[in-house]
């Protein structure tokens, strides 16, 4: 095999893995929240906005609010906005001032879990 014939084929292999890699990598991730990760609030959320980075698969997606207690406080399951399915949504009740952490797990369109949790304080 002559040299250039060797480059053009270590050229595809090179390209080939690193578009397999970038697929791995599109998993449903968390953008951003609210309340953010580690915000001091003074007033209590009545609801509690997840915004992944791909339209979530909502069977498999879920997100709940627990105290400092470990002790969850949400009743209701999330629920994906309607228009942008990206964009989980939580209602949760009356809180007292305190420390919550929302566990959550993103699944997307390619089916890979996504789990993660953030803090977030009532004053």
């Amino acid at each position: 095999m002559k040299a250039a014939q060797k480059h053009a084929l270590s050229m595809l292999f090179v390209a080939t893995a690193m578009a397999g890699a970038s697929n791995a990598w599109a998993h449903a991730g968390l953008q951003t929240s609210v309340p953010e990760k580690d915000a001091e609030i003074a007033a209590a959320p009545k609801e509690i906005t997840l915004q992944f980075n791909e339209k979530l698969e909502s069977a498999f997606s879920t997100a709940k609010l627990v105290d400092s207690t470990g002790k969850q406080v949400n009743v209701e399951k999330p629920t994906l906005d309607a228009s942008n399915p990206s964009v989980m949504k939580l209602r949760v009740p009356a809180l007292s001032p305190g420390k919550y952490k929302v566990e959550y797990v993103g699944v997307g369109h390619d089916g890979h879990r996504r789990k993660g949790d953030y803090s977030f304080t009532v004053k």
